[in-house]
């Protein structure tokens, strides 16, 4: 979590973006035990807006940075609407993070390392101006929003959005997931944290420490919908009707949660084409019906 200072540094940044939708790039450092202060830092882009709409925060899926396609399309279009949004680009352990991680990198970040950075940036805003906050993420950032919503969210975050929601897919046909989970957990007990290749979400050889893997492959689809069903926060799904990557059945799935469940028919998980135009209606008219 950030200090006083840390966070009076950052909004000392911010208050230099240019206003409508103009993006300014925003730093925040980042305090983490056994971590020397200042050395871990965190980027974003944020986008200024009108004092009587909420403010966004738009996370973006696995790997990926602000900079992702949907991410950046999404914010220029709710800048557009005169909402403020905040891109960050989640560290994944390196400092001023720019671009996307490559799968054979060696990885060990881990979702509660993700879900602090969250908690980091939601304190930057409301020290920034503690107005209403709506989080909205893209597909793996869904799943990282509902595990910061699993928590304690801060009162100041009035809904949760989460774009082609998905768990982060083990791809390795002769091991069941479960099995891997147990194999994952049994390395970790026995102090083995030496980086392996998995064939993990879309990557082919996702080079990670067992601790890493084992977070991820921890939210399960089993595991999402109970979150989903169980957390208070109002929470919103929108989902492509061609979005077939975790089962034909996976929206009938959601629709059984506490959550509802917005369908784009035709589109698929990255909302692309003429649907970022229906993607961008959905949002806004979530945002207009958020509870101040």
């Amino acid at each position: 979590m950030p200090n006083r200072a840390v966070r009076m540094i950052a909004l000392l940044t911010a208050l230099v973006a240019p206003t409508g939708v103009g993006a300014a790039p925003v730093e925040l450092a980042l305090v983490a035990a056994g971590v020397k202060p200042g050395a871990m830092v965190a980027r974003a882009e944020f986008r200024p807006g009108d004092p009587d709409k909420p403010v966004v925060l738009l996370l973006h899926g696995f790997l990926q940075t602000h900079d992702f396609p949907i991410i950046h399309q999404l914010a220029e279009g709710l800048a557009s609407e005169g909402y403020g949004v905040l891109a960050p680009t989640l560290t994944l352990g390196v400092t001023h993070r720019r671009q996307s991680l490559a799968c054979e990198a060696v990885h060990t970040h881990d979702m509660d390392g993700a879900t602090a950075e969250i908690s980091a940036w939601i304190d930057w805003l409301k020290a920034l101006d503690p107005k209403a906050i709506v989080l909205v993420g893209h597909s793996l950032g869904s799943t990282n929003l509902l595990a910061y919503a699993a928590g304690r969210p801060d009162p100041a975050v009035r809904k949760f959005i989460g774009i082609s929601i998905i768990e982060g897919i083990w791809n390795r046909k002769d091991v069941a997931r479960e099995h891997e989970i147990a194999r994952l957990r049994e390395r970790i007990r026995a102090g083995d944290r030496a980086p392996a290749s998995y064939p993990f979400s879309f990557c082919k050889t996702f080079r990670a420490a067992p601790d890493s893997l084992l977070s991820y492959l921890e939210w399960t689809p089993d595991r999402i919908l109970k979150t989903a069903s169980r957390t208070r926060a109002p929470f919103v799904f929108i989902m492509g009707g061609r979005d077939e990557r975790l089962g034909p059945d996976w929206l009938d799935r959601l629709r059984a949660t506490r959550a509802r469940v917005r369908v784009i028919e035709g589109a698929n998980h990255f909302m692309d084409g003429a649907y970022e135009f229906d993607l961008l209606d959905h949002l806004v008219r979530e945002l207009r019906a958020t509870p101040r």
